[in-house]
């Protein structure tokens, strides 16, 4: 998924839950604006140069990414966020963004380290659909 498609999909997923929640707050918009920002990060690896969907795509870099962000908003001094708050951030806006390239041909291991089964949807290419249907989830 594209750069554009991660930033729509994080704001559907983030302010639809927010309107089915009736959630108001201006802290929460604010978070909610932080997690649809933070929804490309993963794609660090791509400006780093090192394998695409390995090292940032999966359950560990999102627990990373939620502890520096967590840090980042203690020690930032932002009025109404906290470690809490930078954390579910940086979890979510990660978790977002997996979701969001499961959809796409290239499998990767978003369980790691718990799994290291290689995940994709399986929705975007019709040459590769197994019979159960597009969306049937499966491991190798």
């Amino acid at each position: 998924m594209n750069r554009e498609g991660h930033f729509g999909m994080a704001m559907a997923i983030v302010f639809g839950v927010y309107s089915i929640l009736d959630v108001k707050s201006i802290d929460s918009i604010f978070l909610g604006f932080l997690i649809v920002g933070l929804s490309t990060l993963p794609d660090i690896d791509l400006a780093l140069e090192i394998a695409h969907r390995k090292y940032t795509h999966n359950l560990a870099a999102s627990i990373i990414a939620g502890l520096l962000i967590g840090v980042l908003l203690e020690s930032g001094g932002v009025e109404g966020l906290g470690f809490l708050e930078g954390f579910i951030a940086g979890f979510t806006a990660v978790w977002i963004h997996i979701l969001g390239d499961l959809m796409t041909y290239m499998e990767f291991q978003p369980l790691w380290p718990l799994s290291k089964g290689r995940w994709r949807l399986n929705s975007s290419n019709p040459a590769t659909r197994r019979s159960t249907g597009p969306w049937q989830p499966w491991a190798r």
